[in-house]
């Protein structure tokens, strides 16, 4: 940033840059996925100006804009409030006339050029400190470059990551208010990767050395699964995967060995797809074609809120549930993003409680996920199972998690635990409708 505002300083006019503040909201109401976001609402404004932009440490924003309209830009911040809206400091008057949410620079000869790159001498100087502090703490993890990649990479070849899959049931509470099981997610638990991977490196700390990584990972995970000797298939395997992965030959080795025996269900992260628009379409083509489920994840109140969702034309999209929506204006902006998509295409997942449940069946939803789903699954088990009383409802559950390891092996009937019941459905509630 700094070095962009030196490079412009013979050519300044009609040049404006705003500095979006979000070091200042509450911790809470700025998670990496909102700054994703407003990242990617900015990326049209930005290039339909000629500017830059750039993403600080402290997950503060600054963009750089030629010749722009005025009223487009404020719409934009405009949009950028109602993103963070949570936060009182995005609407709140103080008084003084100044605008703690945002500062303007008009960088022109007269204007405030000499302020904007003090500011970016200080941002600059900030970033530099904190390095220099991580380097002497000694007790962060070490960065993830192409070089320690290699290295991951190689471990990850020798690894059985058979042990380190989760699986998690999706139910479909039906008319006659049965609950079955839908599909099985699997997934790899990534705190247990980065644990029996590299324990001493940031794995996550690069986004797209990151991404490389999970293609590798998707491809040992698929391998694991073709081989990984359950007592009964799943009817649908649901796999996180990302895009590429879906016209790789590993994942048509999967299709083979599967064939007639289950369906398959691809959920895509929507900032990978944000990312890869294109690469999605023609993923989603190919899915199509093969008689799979395309489903769209990370889907909440905000995403949905800023994107017509729609228009990805999935088979089903995953939304997160979150206590907020029961209250009023998070309920109601919530229930207007649903209203684009029926119902029998969304699935709530994260449901810890039954009140997601009851929130779900009130607004005409039959699809969940998390862990009320899965409690709900271990009980049903444990009334059918002739080993249950050598176990708790905690240890039930658990096991259902795992797919092969200690955990498995402690269970007393594995048949069972691959099994799935139909079960009683949760009745909707009045309450779980505020």
């Amino acid at each position: 940033m700094l070095g962009a505002a030196e490079r412009i300083s013979r050519i300044r006019d009609g040049r404006v840059a705003v500095h979006i503040h979000l070091s200042r909201l509450r911790p809470q109401n700025r998670q990496d996925g909102q700054v994703r976001i407003a990242l990617r609402m900015l990326e049209p404004i930005v290039n339909a100006y000629r500017g830059q932009m750039f993403l600080l440490g402290t997950s503060d924003i600054v963009f750089m804009l030629k010749d722009p309209y005025v009223t487009d830009v404020e719409n934009m911040i405009y949009k950028l409030r109602a993103l963070f809206s949570k936060d009182p400091l995005t609407f709140r008057d103080t008084g003084d006339g100044r605008d703690n949410f945002c500062t303007w620079y008009e960088l022109s000869e007269s204007g405030d050029y000499e302020a904007f790159v003090q500011m970016a001498g200080s941002a600059t100087a900030e970033a530099r400190k904190r390095t220099r502090e991580k380097v002497t703490a000694g007790a962060e993890l070490r960065p993830i470059d192409s070089k320690v990649l290699g290295d991951v990479l190689a471990r990850l070849a020798k690894m059985d990551v058979t042990g380190l899959i989760r699986r998690q049931a999706s139910m479909v509470i039906t008319k006659e208010t049965r609950a079955v099981v839908f599909f099985q997610e699997f997934f790899v638990a990534m705190a247990e990767l980065q644990k029996a991977l590299a324990p001493d490196v940031n794995l996550m700390g690069n986004r797209w050395l990151f991404q490389h990584l999970s293609q590798t990972l998707d491809l040992r995970v698929l391998g694991a699964l073709a081989d990984v000797g359950l007592r009964a298939r799943p009817k649908i395997y649901s796999l996180n995967l990302n895009i590429s992965t879906v016209t790789s030959r590993a994942f048509e080795e999967f299709e083979a060995r599967i064939k007639d025996h289950a369906g398959i269900s691809i959920e895509l992260q929507v900032l990978d797809i944000l990312a890869d628009s294109r690469g999605f379409f023609a993923a989603r083509q190919r899915l199509r074609d093969s008689g799979h489920m395309v489903v769209i994840d990370g889907l909440n109140e905000l995403t949905m809120q800023f994107m017509d969702i729609a228009q990805f034309d999935a088979d089903l999209y995953k939304v997160t549930w979150s206590p907020d929506m029961t209250e009023g204006e998070h309920g109601e902006a919530m229930s207007s993003a649903l209203a684009s998509i029926s119902n029998d295409k969304i699935l709530l997942a994260r449901c810890d409680s039954e009140a997601a449940i009851s929130w779900g069946l009130n607004r005409g939803i039959g699809r969940f996920q998390g862990r009320y789903v899965d409690a709900m699954l271990a009980a049903y088990t444990m009334q059918m199972c002739d080993k249950a009383s050598a176990c708790t409802l905690a240890q039930c559950t658990n096991r259902h998690a795992v797919i092969a390891g200690p955990l498995r092996g402690e269970c007393g009937n594995n048949d069972m635990l691959d099994s799935a019941p139909v079960m009683g459905a949760p009745r909707a509630r009045q309450g779980g409708a505020r």
